[in-house]
């Protein structure tokens, strides 16, 4: 298996944590296994929650678990998608910047529905991309003399 490929089976989170410098893995190793201690410890309800919160402030792991996090939902949100929605993704946010929340009417079979237009360009980008796709694979066909 090649390292591309072991590390698309890895889980994001893990991912993101390989991806961590040294020092946040360090400290947010420290700082899980002190959730363990107290996890497993002698405290009881609010008392082992009020401990876990006051270690989470003394190892000031706040924000490096949010970039841990934050890695995690990029891997999962646009890392590992195809191009496709990725395209599909731009046209959605791309359109919405540039006119807002604005309405398109469509009215098929004697009905009519009023649809924000983000959501008719996102849906168009990822149908572009899926064309590109056909398009390509008809291409590298051999064809039948």
């Amino acid at each position: 298996m090649s390292e591309e490929q072991e590390t698309a089976a890895q889980p994001a989170i893990v991912q993101a944590l390989l991806r961590a410098p040294p020092a946040e893995a360090q400290l947010l190793l420290a700082w899980a296994r002190g959730l363990g201690v107290i996890r497993h410890g002698e405290l009881r309800g609010g008392k082992k929650m009020a401990a876990m919160f006051a270690l989470t402030r003394d190892h000031k792991a706040t924000w490096p678990i949010l970039k841990v996090m934050s890695r995690a939902v990029k891997i999962i949100a646009w890392d590992a998608r195809s191009w496709k929605l990725r395209l599909g993704v731009v046209a959605v946010v791309g359109t919405f910047v540039a006119v807002g929340n604005e309405g398109a009417a469509i009215v098929a079979l004697g009905g009519g529905i009023g649809l924000p237009l983000w959501v008719l360009m996102g849906a168009g980008g990822v149908v572009l991309g899926l064309l590109a796709d056909l398009v390509k694979r008809q291409l590298q066909k051999p064809r039948a003399a």
